[in-house]
């Protein structure tokens, strides 16, 4: 008797062939709204059946490692991911799947319903990306943030840009650095607290556990004022550069993938928040004594 063995299906096309998902724009965006975005979703949906799942793939087979020391004994802390995780990366910025809704040219076609657009891209990316849409939504909520108007200008024009780029090469991520082991999804136990050095720079010490996307360029973090009292209405987000690339406080010569000088981010380990995620997301335990900030960016 010959075993029979079933072949794997291939996939439908995730756009072409889901017709409520078609049907769906046509109702939010109208037709001519659906077919000025037809371009943009036929395009992702090729790489998604093609390049992205392979590279989804080699993200899963290759999980994120944390580098502590280097070949001198130094402590560097670098996370460091595949070759398929920086393709997802890559994708994600140059099909505007953070930056759809912050492009002019978007929000002239479809005004406010580009969020709808960049819905529809997320649909169809985030089955193949290795769970790289994670830090899509925390780059997203970064950018969100520094477009509120009472932000810093200049934090927004150093960061913001960056966000929302489309080119893979100055496109960035964010983190989001929230949640302590006394607190859990309690933030009102946030033990983290930022005091002003002598220069009027905000210094943060505490410890986050966990730290979501920790190869991000840059976080957001929570700490709590020194003084302002308990609860998590007090609680103010921060703007914190991993990198030394990322830190006005570089000096020439410094790596600029080790941690940004002054910031004394070390990672304890990395690990998964499902049993089997590849990506650094939301189960990256680190110790964080960031000892310098560029603003605050009060919500």
């Amino acid at each position: 008797m010959v075993r029979y063995v079933q072949t794997v299906p291939a996939p439908a096309d995730p756009y072409t062939g889901d017709r409520l998902l078609r049907s769906w724009l046509d109702r939010q965006l109208g037709p001519d709204g659906h077919a000025a975005a037809r371009h943009r979703l036929t395009a992702l949906a090729a790489d998604v059946t093609g390049p992205l799942r392979a590279a989804h793939a080699d993200a899963e087979a290759h999980p994120p490692t944390l580098r502590r020391y280097g070949p001198w004994g130094e402590r560097i802390d670098q996370v460091r991911t595949s070759a398929g995780w920086q393709a997802q990366r890559a994708a994600a910025a140059r099909h505007a799947v953070v930056a759809l809704p912050y492009l002019p040219s978007a929000r002239g076609t479809w005004g406010a319903a580009a969020r709808v657009v960049q819905h529809a891209l997320l649909h169809l990316y985030g089955p193949e990306s290795a769970t790289f849409s994670c830090p899509v939504a925390m780059a997203d909520g970064a950018a969100a943030l520094l477009s509120l108007p009472d932000v810093d200008r200049e934090v927004r024009d150093a960061w913001l840009p960056r966000l929302t780029a489309t080119d893979p090469a100055t496109a960035i991520t964010s983190g989001q650095w929230m949640t302590e082991s006394q607190g859990g999804s309690d933030l009102g136990r946030s033990g983290t607290v930022a005091r002003r050095d002598e220069h009027g720079r905000w210094r943060l010490t505490g410890e986050k556990w966990f730290c979501s996307a920790a190869d991000s360029a840059m976080a957001v973090a929570l700490a709590r004022p020194d003084g302002a009292g308990g609860g998590s209405r007090v609680l103010v987000p921060f703007l914190v550069p991993r990198y030394a690339a990322d830190s006005p406080l570089r000096a020439d010569g410094v790596d600029p993938d080790a941690p940004a000088p002054g910031c004394g981010c070390t990672g304890s380990r990395t690990n998964s928040a499902r049993g089997r995620c590849p990506p650094p997301r939301s189960a990256c335990p680190t110790r964080t004594r960031c000892r310098w900030v560029t603003r605050t960016c009060p919500v």
